[in-house]
């Protein structure tokens, strides 16, 4: 009542006292709304730049636990259900080889015993259901497994066989699908090296030239999109996993007896002869555990066990 009476007597505060009650007027909210428009338009790239980079962040720790529990099978005997690095020519003949990643957006319908993901989660203490998908609804924690905070499948790829080495690709992409795209998977050393070859950290990196023909140009151009010579290389996470192969020479010098290697779930898996010399075995994946019987004949008699860290030098005599 006091400042009714007051702006009463006074028409020149009645008129901005009035106006001030009223609220602003249709053009200031114009302008505020106008400035709150461009401040948006400023910070959203940026806000949109930082939701993106901690979704790949944490996506990277992911993988890193998901290498490590990878490399932790290295050394299981149970080339079926637990060692990852279970190929073809390095299991026996009642092993199952590991079934790894067939294609680059595909997910998985149902589990098996030999899939990747479920020897993974057997390391991690979990034991996954034979015949059930692996999504986060029918099987939580193979779901944390194999797919990631965008819903794309996480995938792991073995590399062809080569000397010295068995190298492996986990691979996630933290992109939508209908904003990034991979080539179709090929079994192939070219398809293969394209990844491993490539820097996955890299924001200003170009797609693999591999690359090229195996997406659409659309597809190619969405790879190297963005500002200040920036790209979207850094959204695909890849970790490389390598697994050393060594040898075994038996110096076998004894007149009658002779060594019998096993390793790979087979027995014997290479012989060398009595007062043979100097014998090695072909390249054995790491951790493989190895026995060696020596006599006349099968069985014989155990010599030596042993995992496989280096190339060793056993001699019988």
């Amino acid at each position: 009542m006091m400042l009714h009476s007051y702006l009463t007597g006074n028409s020149a505060l009645r008129t901005h006292g009035l106006r001030a009650l009223r609220g602003f007027s249709l053009l200031e909210i114009v302008l505020v709304l106008f400035v709150l428009g461009l401040l948006a338009a400023t910070i959203a790239p940026s806000l949109r730049e930082v939701i993106e980079r901690g979704r790949r962040d944490a996506e990277a720790k992911s993988l890193d636990e998901l290498a490590v529990a990878i490399a932790s099978t290295f050394d299981a005997t149970d080339l079926t259900n637990d060692n990852v690095a279970a190929l073809p020519g390095t299991i026996g003949t009642s092993d199952t080889a590991t079934r790894f990643s067939s294609s680059t957006n595909a997910t998985s319908a149902t589990t098996a015993a030999a899939d990747w993901f479920a020897k993974i989660a057997r390391a991690r203490g979990v034991s996954p259901q034979i015949g059930v998908a692996p999504t986060t609804t029918a099987q939580p924690a193979l779901g944390q497994i194999t797919y990631n905070q965008t819903g794309n499948p996480r995938l792991l790829f073995a590399g062809p066989s080569e000397a010295g080495r068995q190298r492996f690709l986990l691979v996630s992409l933290t992109a939508r699908s209908e904003q990034l795209a991979l080539p179709a998977y090929e079994t192939s050393a070219a398809w293969f090296d394209a990844l491993w070859n490539s820097d996955w950290e890299s924001r200003t990196a170009q797609p693999p030239a591999y690359w090229t023909g195996k997406l659409t140009p659309t597809q190619l151009d969405a790879w190297t999109q963005g500002s200040g010579g920036l790209t979207q290389i850094y959204r695909l996470c890849v970790r490389r996993i390598v697994l050393p192969k060594f040898t075994v020479t038996v110096n076998d010098n004894h007149a009658t007896d002779s060594a019998f290697v096993s390793f790979n779930n087979v027995s014997p898996s290479f012989t060398a002869a009595a007062n043979s010399g100097a014998n090695v075995t072909p390249e054995i994946l790491g951790g493989r555990l190895i026995t060696i019987h020596r006599g006349t004949s099968l069985p014989g008699v155990e010599a030596l066990r042993f995992r496989l860290r280096e190339n060793a030098t056993i001699t019988v005599q």
